[in-house]
């Protein structure tokens, strides 16, 4: 019984071993620009280097602090942010927002006559 006990356990080990490997081996770094972060939700939007736009969820405390347009470096692992460190030294995208900013009105000359 001890004998069946102990090589059920190694066999367990073995398939936990494989399966944390497979799960780091599937983390990658991705760098990009923050479009969107709501801390509340958990979520933000990255807009990748390459151009692809992805949501990621990640913990509270990883988002506090990070506005849209931020230059970040996300460690990633499936839609989970795992990590992530703002890009000191990049130029920041602008914020371009979701709101037309309106240009104050001008005085216009009055009607001219139309000519028939």
């Amino acid at each position: 019984m001890f004998r069946t006990c102990r090589s059920f356990l190694a066999v367990a080990l073995a398939v936990l071993f494989v399966a944390s490997a497979v799960a780091l081996a599937a983390q990658e770094t991705v760098s990009g620009t923050v479009e969107n972060v709501d801390p509340q939700q958990g979520r933000m939007i990255l807009r990748a280097d390459e151009g692809k736009a992805m949501e990621l969820r990640a913990p509270t405390d990883l988002l506090t602090g990070l506005q849209d347009g931020d230059a970040v470096k996300v460690n990633i692992s499936g839609q989970r942010a795992t990590f992530i460190q703002k890009q000191e030294g990049v130029p920041q995208r602008p914020n371009m927002g979701g709101a037309l900013r309106l240009q104050p009105p001008i005085d216009m000359p009055p009607d001219l006559p139309r000519s028939r």
